[in-house]
């Protein structure tokens, strides 16, 4: 079998965070980048008071969960979001208005979850000067947002980072009207038509009363013209009211308020122009259709190839604009386009080639993704690391791909390892590490002659793969700026980045908590990263052939200690003599006992069944590289869930692995060629170190032990086992 962390794992959980799922260019833009985000690998959440839109999503397989942060409800919608965070793993949060920052904000404060604020318009400072929840960048989707922030709200340029909306190209595309859709609505075939879509808000709502006011002027030169207005919001009414009141004064049906849809690309494609902004300019240039962007901020008229830059500079005159949009300029620029079938096709050919390039989805995914793995870890302002690292050899050896895409992601910075200094052996060679700081026995009082020493380091980033409370103490004395670690760490409030992940140690809690600094481990297990000096091979041979084992048999490790303090996953010293005297009676196999100090006379029981020159006990003899050096020259380990099981198999020789009372889907060794014995229980996963009867363990026969082993060396001996 090969056990490693799947390649098809998701990267990223990212939480988007709106008021509403409703009818609008916030709401829509949080949809692309969730579609965008999702394409890339990255699994995707929003949180919001719900909408009409939350169908949409959940059709596309994006999970939504219903908040309610709105009105007097901020605190009891924070906790809500905060227990979400936990419980979907969430690595960063994108809130996308000003109560989502304020609410999310705090909720990743209290979490210890990386934040980001999109701004997607402009703001009076006078009316927000009590903000507090800006992230570190902020995300604006305009240049005249950015200039609102910088010069209003008096943020460092430096960290308002601008992204362009993006808009769906396959989505919304050039197409022939839809037949069916015309004569539902009622609209004539063929008949010059006006489409704007926008929220009818108190600010946005003048843009359709000036189109109705201008369809009527142009009855005379454009006759039998339409206006398909689609939209919803508090002004909706009276945008209504006015509607009807025009097709009175026409005689005939011209103003169709339809009210808020989600068909926009089928309304967009009815159109010979579209009126709008942000969103709704993208997608109707990416549906071929000619613009004319007009906003609540001004009016700037048809976009053309010569004022592209100015429109995308001001989300097409939704967030700064020149001049106040009227009817008598809409009516001026409405009846030049239509009176021109040429220009129509020449823009929206202009229209269509700019979407799906400069403003494409994907773009978007790019800007977006840059800005959250640069939240999650500035590596531009990383040039020194602290890692510190768990106390046991199998947990350390866990970490190894981790030190690795840290090495390749920060080749520059100078890495310091902190662990015990039995273990300095097993990285010391790796190449991954330039430094590495003993860790001393003692609880917090006793490190601080540590701390002092960490701190003169100056540390930009400190990880935590330990969970100790001296340690989480360790990382915040010495001052570096980032501290990251896991949310059931011992003292975790002193970690400012915590990964929303509870368990044991293993590989996969690693492998997130790498994940959460933005990083893509291209190794997905430890097999091959152990690498040893040329001291430590050598006192390992010496062992070997202080051992004098005679014969041309496999030479077999035997692993029966089980780490202190976990008797539970140990198997019966019968049993492994057993399977010791029966592989060297019939397989003429050569024993070694391998294990820690406490594990030496439990070698000797085993090793004095068979003759001297066949098993030799090296339990308590030697460290944790002289192990591995040791096994590498081993065609197979038989042992239970413990350190020498993974260094066996960190150095690629197979493993015939006992498991009981924990997960082999967890923690078992990684790599190929491995054979697990596994009985699961129905008290398993056990909880009871202290358990005496140990029926998962002794479920576990010596002639299931014998046969998986001479599978494994059929295996190794085969040709095709190499």
């Amino acid at each position: 079998m090969k056990l490693a962390i799947p390649d098809h794992e998701p990267g990223l959980t990212i939480l988007q965070v709106l008021s509403w799922l409703n009818y609008g260019g916030v709401e829509s833009y949080a949809l692309r980048l969730a579609r965008a985000l999702r394409a890339r690998g990255h699994r995707v959440l929003i949180a919001s008071s719900g909408g009409q839109l939350v169908p949409e999503l959940e059709a596309s397989g994006i999970e939504h969960f219903t908040i309610d942060f709105t009105g007097g409800r901020t605190l009891r919608g924070m906790l809500a979001l905060r227990r979400l965070l936990e419980r979907q793993q969430v690595d960063l949060v994108n809130a996308h208005n000003w109560r989502a920052g304020l609410v999310a904000s705090l909720a990743c404060r209290l979490a210890g979850v990386p934040y980001v604020l999109t701004v997607h318009g402009t703001r009076s400072p006078v009316n927000r000067h009590g903000v507090f929840y800006w992230s570190r960048p902020v995300i604006v989707v305009s240049e005249a947002s950015k200039r609102n922030l910088v010069d209003g709200f008096r943020l460092p340029a430096a960290r308002v980072v601008r992204s362009i909306i993006g808009v769906d190209g396959d989505r919304f595309h050039p197409g022939p009207p839809d037949q069916t859709l015309e004569a539902d609505l009622g609209l004539r075939p063929g008949a010059p038509r006006i489409v704007h879509v926008s929220r009818f808000s108190h600010s946005k709502a003048p843009v359709a009363m000036a189109l109705i006011e201008a369809v009527q002027r142009l009855d005379s030169q454009a006759p039998g013209l339409e206006m398909v207005l689609v939209g919803q919001g508090p002004e909706e009414m009276a945008v209504t009211r006015a509607a009807e009141a025009a097709n009175q004064r026409l005689g005939r049906r011209a103003v169709f308020a339809l009210g808020g849809r989600g068909d926009i690309p089928d309304l967009l494609r009815l159109a010979d122009a579209v009126v709008g902004t942000a969103s709704v300019a993208l997608e109707a240039m990416a549906c071929g259709k000619p613009v004319i962007a007009a906003g609540k901020s001004g009016y700037l008229g048809i976009v053309t190839d010569q004022n592209l830059d100015e429109a995308e500079s001001t989300c097409f005159a939704d967030h700064q604009g020149g001049q106040a949009t009227s009817a008598e300029r809409l009516s001026r620029d409405l009846a030049g386009l239509l009176g021109d079938p040429g220009e129509i096709a020449r823009l929206g050919r202009l229209g269509r080639e700019a979407a799906t390039s400069r403003f494409s989805v994907s773009r978007l995914g790019d800007e977006v993704e840059a800005v959250y793995r640069d939240v999650l870890c500035e590596r531009d302002s990383v040039q020194r690391i602290l890692v510190f690292h768990l106390n046991q050899i199998g947990d350390l050896i866990f970490t190894l791909p981790a030190l690795k895409a840290l090495r390749e992601a920060f080749p520059g910075a100078r890495i310091t390892s902190v662990l015990r200094p039995h273990l300095a052996g097993l990285i010391a060679h790796s190449g991954f590490v330039d430094e590495i700081v003993h860790r001393p026995p003692g609880g917090p009082l006793r490190v601080l002659p540590l701390a002092r020493r960490l701190r003169r380091l100056r540390p930009d980033l400190a990880i935590a793969f330990s969970q100790s409370a001296t340690m989480a103490l360790c990382a915040w004395l010495s001052g570096a700026r980032q501290r990251v670690g896991y949310l059931d760490s011992d003292l975790c409030r002193l970690l400012n980045h915590r990964v929303q992940v509870r368990g044991i140690p293993c590989p996969r809690k690693v492998h997130r908590l790498v994940r959460s600094l933005g990083l893509s481990p291209d190794k997905r297990d430890y097999v091959g990263l152990v690498r040893l000096s040329a001291e430590d091979v050598a006192e390992g041979d010496g062992l070997l052939a202080e051992a004098n084992l005679s014969g041309a048999g496999p030479l077999i490790a035997l692993a029966p200690g089980e780490s202190t303090g976990q008797p539970h996953k140990s198997w019966s010293t019968a049993g492994f003599r057993e399977v010791a005297a029966a592989l060297a009676r019939q397989d003429h196999a050569r024993l070694l006992m391998v294990g820690s100090e406490k594990d030496r006379m439990l070698g000797h029981e085993i090793v004095t069944i068979l003759g001297r020159r066949t098993g030799a006990n090296l339990a308590g003899r030697t460290t944790p590289s002289q192990l591995a050096a040791v096994l590498a020259r081993c065609d197979l380990l038989i042992g239970i869930d413990s350190g020498p099981m993974h260094v066996a198999a960190a150095m690629g020789v197979p493993v015939v692995a006992l498991f009981g009372p924990t997960d082999p889907e967890r923690t078992g060794p990684m790599g190929e060629g491995h054979e697990i014995l596994f009985h699961q229980q129905p008290c398993w996963p056990c909880m009871t170190p202290t358990c005496v009867d140990r029926p998962c363990m002794e479920r576990i026969t010596v002639e299931q032990v014998l046969a998986a082993a001479r599978r494994v060396m059929a295996r190794v001996t085969s040709p095709a086992g190499g």
